[in-house]
């Protein structure tokens, strides 16, 4: 049973890792996301340690993809739970979200699917940015604005928090894209009443 929604007042910088539990075949992947976030700070040791495939079986999944470690960027977080908290090694992960994968969905790479192309993500959250901090925004060539929720650094290890308002010309944009730090001179409150509506990279 989903428990009641967890707060966590401070974000910012907060690892967490994820692990999608996938039943179905390839091109139709659906998937419950289980996430440390409200159980632990990740520690990447444990997090290395943790056996996909072990998990699966307990699961009673197809298959098991382990994301990479990241790390979340808003100040403050509320997320609800959607199922059963699970257990792998030493950790344990919330059941936070349900997805269908992208068609391009590669268990065997460490990417979720193709950049850029926006993806949905069946979850209830509260992202709360406050006045003063920075955010970083993703402008497609269509002039929607993504704002982003976390960063990982398996691709750049010199990735941080301190060198993101500089990640824009470090990335190999697509034409027509633009990246954007900006600081906020009021706070940022985004909402998922049941739907978000994500992009990755």
């Amino acid at each position: 049973m989903a428990g009641p929604p967890f707060y966590v007042g401070d974000a910012r910088g907060y690892p967490y890792g994820e692990i999608f539990c996938i039943r179905g075949e390839p091109g139709k992947w659906q998937a419950l996301v289980y996430s440390t976030i409200g159980l632990s700070r990740c520690p990447p040791e444990q997090f290395d340690a943790v056996d996909v495939g072990v998990l699966c079986a307990e699961a009673g999944c197809d298959l098991a993809w382990k994301s990479s470690r990241r790390f979340w960027i808003m100040d403050r977080l509320t997320l609800a739970p959607t199922g059963d908290v699970v257990v792998s090694g030493a950790l344990a992960f919330n059941c936070v979200a349900q997805m269908r994968m992208p068609a391009s969905f590669d268990p065997a790479k460490v990417q979720f699917g193709l950049p850029y192309h926006p993806e949905y993500s069946r979850r209830t959250s509260t992202y709360e940015y406050l006045s003063g901090k920075s955010v970083f925004l993703l402008q497609s060539p269509d002039g929607v604005t993504w704002v982003m929720q976390c960063y990982g650094n398996h691709i750049d290890s010199g990735l941080s928090q301190a060198t993101l308002p500089g990640l824009g010309q470090r990335l190999n944009l697509p034409a027509g894209w633009d990246f954007k730090a900006k600081t906020l001179d009021r706070n940022l409150i985004l909402d998922t009443k049941g739907v978000a509506r994500i992009i990755p990279r």
